[in-house]
């Protein structure tokens, strides 16, 4: 089981996620803003700092599987 801490715009809130319920994810091209689609069909859409926080989780998650 894992999870993910996000830390909200100006640090006044944090969400927590727990990755195995997250099915997909999109990218807002035009403001790079993600949605996360969980497993019950919920939508969690993340704020600019949340974005970037998860998609450096994500990136470094596939950078360390490349890597073994």
């Amino acid at each position: 089981m894992s999870f993910l801490l996000l830390q909200g715009d100006g640090s006044h809130q944090q969400r927590c996620v727990r990755l195995e319920h997250v099915s997909a994810f999109t990218v807002n091209k035009s403001d790079h803003l993600i949605v996360l689609q969980l497993l019950g069909g919920q939508e969690v859409h993340l704020t600019h700092d949340e974005s970037k926080q998860f998609l450096h989780h994500i990136q470094a998650a596939i950078n360390n599987s490349g890597a073994k």
